[in-house]
């Protein structure tokens, strides 16, 4: 059995803490270390601890007699360097959220730190665990697509997730995360090392904020939607529609912890007057127009692999549902695949189709955040640290490329500037 300490008990931090307890011959959380006084008390009562297992701050944590076997830093990306590397010195190995740090140096800087210590350290790139992408994996080193030409993949945001987490939320601004590439897609670079097998040339990207800013302000928008909006009735983006209108029919027991509405939250327990004062005093309830947010909204990224295979990567805030979608092309036949209904579809050319089915792990990513606990549980991870920088340098690669009109970035020359 692992125990397990968590660091940081927002969405992420409470999510693994139930998944812990509901793998309890695998995991016991032994502590939880927020400074938040009611996420505490949750901590409390969900992992069954007593007030000598909670902790307010990390150093006062790291001031006790080493209890865990692995940290699971769940905090803030602006935070994760330091966080981790102060656990890395007192003997804990870490399972870091993605992603690892906020610029190139910092992550660089947390492996070594790993490696002069002979700590472990791997950060939660779930999809890799997915049934999803290892079915696709088994069908490209089957053979029957011939020769990959082109892995192209379109992360399809949703307006409603752009709207809560990188125009209102903690990722709107690259200066206090990480540029959106890395902050939400760095999964994705990651499936496209997975699925090249080969380690990334060169990069280039295009994009921009488009459409959430000031001069996109329907006539009468008010900072606040709750303020008076004379748009409000028919902006998609009003803060009652994404927050509230969708919980009017649940149980008031399934609304409790229920996601995005429990970022809103400083106890991460969702009410319905708890939810309307977070709109009318947090930037939660701000017009989607009037934030302070400059992260992009639409961005496409062209990756050249040293195998040849080329792969292209769009990200957009402009679709309805939330959902991932792969398309493999061959020399034999090509794969067209939904993560949303997860299905895959193999195309052979000059043969019918065919519906691939998947076993129903339709949980969070694809049922690769369990399958990622599983795997640690037996201390069989499919990735380390040195493998996830790779995704993080190509994502700032895109993010330099972005910011210089394309300009193609070699990424033999990041390596060489920061692992050196």
């Amino acid at each position: 059995m692992k125990k397990v300490a968590i660091l940081g008990y927002g969405g992420r931090g409470y999510h693994y803490a139930k998944m812990c307890k509901q793998m309890k011959d695998d995991y016991e959380v032994v502590a939880v270390i927020d400074n938040s006084r009611d996420k505490l008390g949750l901590a409390k009562k969900m992992s069954d601890l007593n007030s000598s297992q909670l902790f307010s701050s990390l150093d006062d944590f790291l001031n006790t007699p080493k209890i865990a076997d692995w940290l699971f830093v769940c905090t803030q990306d602006k935070d994760h360097k330091e966080h981790a590397i102060k656990a890395l010195k007192k003997g804990y190995h870490l399972l870091l959220e993605k992603p690892v740090a906020c610029t190139p140096k910092d992550c660089v800087e947390i492996e070594q730190t790993a490696n002069e210590l002979n700590r472990k350290v791997a950060v939660f790139h779930v999809l890799r665990y997915s049934l999803y992408y290892e079915k696709i994996k088994e069908i490209m080193d089957s053979g029957v697509l011939g020769k990959i030409i082109a892995i192209d993949q379109v992360e399809n945001v949703a307006y409603w997730h752009q709207a809560h987490s990188y125009v209102r939320g903690d990722w709107r601004r690259a200066d206090e995360s990480t540029p959106m590439i890395i902050s939400k897609c760095c999964h994705d670079l990651d499936i496209a090392i997975y699925l090249a097998d080969s380690k990334c040339k060169q990069v280039t990207s295009q994009g921009q904020l488009n459409f959430f800013k000031k001069e996109n302000a329907p006539e009468g928008a008010t900072e606040y939607c709750l303020g008076g909006c004379k748009a409000k009735d028919t902006c998609p983006y009003d803060c009652e529609k994404l927050y509230v209108a969708p919980l009017k029919h649940m149980p008031k027991k399934a609304i409790q912890g229920v996601w995005p509405q429990s970022r809103l939250m400083s106890d991460s327990i969702v009410t319905i007057p708890k939810l309307y004062e977070a709109m009318k005093t947090t930037r939660y309830g701000k017009c989607v127009f009037l934030s302070d947010n400059d992260v992009v909204d639409y961005q496409v990224t062209t990756m050249l692999f040293e195998n040849g295979i080329n792969s292209t990567l769009t990200m957009t805030a402009f679709s309805g549902p939330s959902y991932r979608e792969t398309r493999i092309r061959g020399t034999l036949g090509e794969l067209v695949c939904n993560m949303g209904n997860n299905k895959i579809e193999l195309h052979i050319f000059g043969k019918k189709k065919k519906r691939i089915r998947l076993k129903n792990r339709m949980d969070a990513h694809g049922g690769g955040d369990k399958r990622l606990m599983e795997y640690l549980a037996k201390d069989n991870l499919k990735t380390d640290i040195s493998l996830s920088i790779e995704s993080h340098l190509i994502g700032f690669a895109a993010e330099k490329s972005r910011l210089n009109n394309s300009k193609p970035i070699i990424l033999q020359e990041m390596r060489e500037e920061y692992l050196k």
